[in-house]
């Protein structure tokens, strides 16, 4: 076996495999086991529940007995499951989305538990699996989210700053086995604090630069060839009193973590990241989806932080910001964002609906260190209500940045 860290000799590629069959293996099973641990749903406990959604349409078209539909009160994990591709995929991948929700507890007093999976290839050279569990144990005494992620993909990258010019175009190719999770506590009503720890193997690092002078990858130096490991604590303070994060109508939502990455815990350097991630919906109607979300977002690096690791458009915790730019087209040792939705009913059954959003985006410049530049994007879409008891909408946006224009396709919404 080939040892990639001569260091720290625990990380080799039949581990990983190993390691990302055995979670896989996991979930699944845990899935499984749902039905004699949950709660029946509640038809999305402060929510507002459509009466119509794509699984009553397809039952209806190919004639099912509506009755093998239990009713809601019998329910206890609904699954959404959206084959379809993405604008927001490197190099063309095709996106499908798997989404189960469930209740670890009371749902009176219980938030709606989701594991969100993102299986992903362009069924040739590059492959994906992402998976987002978000869990909340009886009362909400305990939360718990994470991330696991296999891949190996193709990035664009274009140098670091928001002035980066298209001529800077280089391609990287990679590796990844991703893995984080968090264990959030409540110590007051809605109020947690929370230690976690988080996982990065970035290996087969390889840019297709062909001309004659060296790359912006790699004069930066950190992280840019062969491999580069990331390992450390996460320490967390969490606010929020949102009842269903699948597709919130009002709450608040405010997360601050510091993540340390230690050569003592296998990092092949020491860095760190502060990431601070706040989110506002305000509804106008007790009746139908007339909701303002608001997203704020502050992340910075510090110390020699591997190329990968970067703040960057569309490498944020769940992977949505920067609607209008394509993933990785932006990047730098520090990142503001800021994005406002309005979402609303189309139809008075809830079936469909429509959302249109304002975003902007801006990097530190490597030069000075300073934001001065400013990346805005404008976009709107529909919806179409996937399962009308957990919620979950097939979405579909347009959306236009400055000199550039992208289109996504996905289960729920951005944030």
């Amino acid at each position: 076996m080939a040892i990639r860290n001569p260091k720290y000799k625990f990380i080799d590629f039949d581990f990983r495999q190993s390691l990302c069959r055995s979670l896989i293996s996991f979930l699944l099973l845990f899935l499984l086991v749902l039905n004699g641990l949950t709660q029946p749903i509640d038809a999305t406990n402060d929510s507002i529940q459509a009466r119509k959604d794509l699984i009553d349409i397809f039952m209806k078209v190919t004639k099912w007995d509506t009755k093998q539909r239990k009713d809601q009160d019998e329910k206890k994990v609904f699954f959404s499951l959206m084959p379809m591709s993405a604008g927001t995929s490197e190099n063309g991948v095709a996106f499908s989305s798997v989404n189960a929700s469930f209740y670890l507890g009371d749902p009176v007093n219980t938030n709606l538990s989701n594991i969100s999976f993102y299986p992903a290839t362009n069924f040739a050279s590059y492959y994906q699996l992402k998976v987002f569990p978000n869990l909340w144990l009886s009362g909400n005494s305990w939360n718990i989210p994470g991330k696991l992620e296999y891949s190996y993909i193709s990035h664009d990258s274009y140098g670091l700053g928001t002035n980066t010019s298209e001529d800077s175009l280089n391609v990287i190719n990679y590796n990844v086995f991703r893995l984080s999770m968090s264990l959030n506590r409540e110590i007051y009503n809605h109020f947690f604090l929370g230690v976690g720890f988080a996982f990065d193997d970035f290996y087969n690092i390889k840019e297709l630069w062909e001309k004659d002078y060296p790359s912006e990858f790699e004069l930066y130096g950190f992280g840019t060839s062969g491999t580069a490991i990331s390992a450390g604590p996460v320490f967390s303070i969490l606010y929020d009193n949102r009842r269903n994060s699948i597709n919130p109508l009002k709450g608040f939502f405010s997360t601050i973590a510091l993540r340390i990455n230690s050569e003592n815990l296998g990092s092949t350097y020491n860095w760190k990241s502060f990431y601070w991630d706040t989110r506002k919906y305000i509804s106008f109607s007790s009746v139908r989806h007339k909701t303002l979300a608001l997203r704020s977002l502050c992340w910075v690096t510090w110390g020699e932080v591997p190329y990968l690791n970067l703040p960057a458009i569309g490498y944020d915790y769940n992977g949505w910001t920067g609607r209008g730019y394509h993933r990785g087209r932006y990047r730098g040792e520090q990142m503001l964002y800021g994005e406002a939705e309005y979402r609303f009913d189309l139809t008075r059954n809830g079936l469909w609906g429509g959302v249109a959003f304002v975003n902007a985006q801006s990097f530190t410049e490597p030069a000075t260190g300073k934001f001065i530049y400013v990346k805005p994007a404008v976009g709107f879409g529909g919806r179409m209500k996937f399962n009308k008891y957990s919620d979950s909408n097939m979405t579909c946006d347009i959306a236009f940045g400055k000199g550039s224009f992208n289109w996504y396709v996905s289960l729920n919404e951005a944030f």
